[in-house]
């Protein structure tokens, strides 16, 4: 699996400091070429996630041990249970990226070869549960559902990553835009998802560097379906 992989010694993890919620407009738009037989889901997934509420509406909820979901809400599939939602409501990184890619691909038309069974076993890759570093890179490549990115730059608006740190903790996102040096270069990104330091869902910046909470790699996949 290609590794979108770029070393800098440069700032490391910062928080946002605004309201995410009214700072919407600051992200670009994805700016996507056609893919003959192929519908591009950057936009729908946008759509999707800025309709989540920002901090503790659903708080973070992730322990090595339990094998928890991480929705805000009950997924179900042709009457087969996917996910259900934690007691406290709790959601992770893994399962609110999840969710909204089962979303966006409703809304775009689930494709009938697309089973249950099918579908489960594509999340447990998406979670990182089969040891696969990928996750929803190889979740959804491997299925024809997604297209693997190969550079750091090929990133778009709308895009899934699965990143590493330094540490070696991993995080499931929606990817918004790049972080550059002043010359242009990339030194990391801005993405949405469910973390401990937003409480639950917010907006967060992770650039590359040799700290333990730098990045070390990404993996980014451009979700798509077959085009009607």
């Amino acid at each position: 699996m290609p590794l979108l992989h770029r070393r800098s010694l440069l700032t490391g993890l910062c928080a946002f400091a605004t309201a995410p919620a009214l700072a919407w407009d600051q992200w670009p738009s994805p700016t996507l070429a056609p893919m003959p037989g192929l519908r591009p889901l950057n936009n729908l997934v946008l759509d999707i996630v800025r309709s989540y509420a920002f901090g503790d509406a659903h708080p973070y909820t992730w322990t090595p041990v339990d094998h928890t979901d991480g929705t805000t809400r009950d997924l179900d599939y042709r009457g087969v249970a996917l996910a259900r939602v934690h007691p406290d409501g709790g959601v992770h990184c893994s399962g609110i990226t999840f969710e909204v890619w089962m979303q966006a691909l409703e809304r775009a038309g689930v494709p009938a070869w697309l089973t249950p069974s099918e579908l489960l076993a594509l999340k447990h890759t998406w979670y990182v549960r089969d040891g696969n570093p990928h996750g929803p890179v190889s979740a959804l490549a491997s299925r024809g559902l997604g297209v693997v990115l190969q550079r750091l730059d090929e990133l778009q608006p709308g895009d899934f990553v699965q990143f590493w740190r330094n540490s070696r903790k991993g995080h499931s996102a929606v990817f918004l835009d790049h972080r550059r040096t002043r010359d242009g270069q990339v030194r990391g990104l801005a993405f949405w998802s469910a973390q401990s330091s937003s409480e639950g869902i917010g907006i967060r910046y992770a650039s590359f560097g040799s700290g333990a909470h730098h990045l070390s790699a990404i993996h980014g996949v451009r979700p798509v379906c077959p085009a009607s």
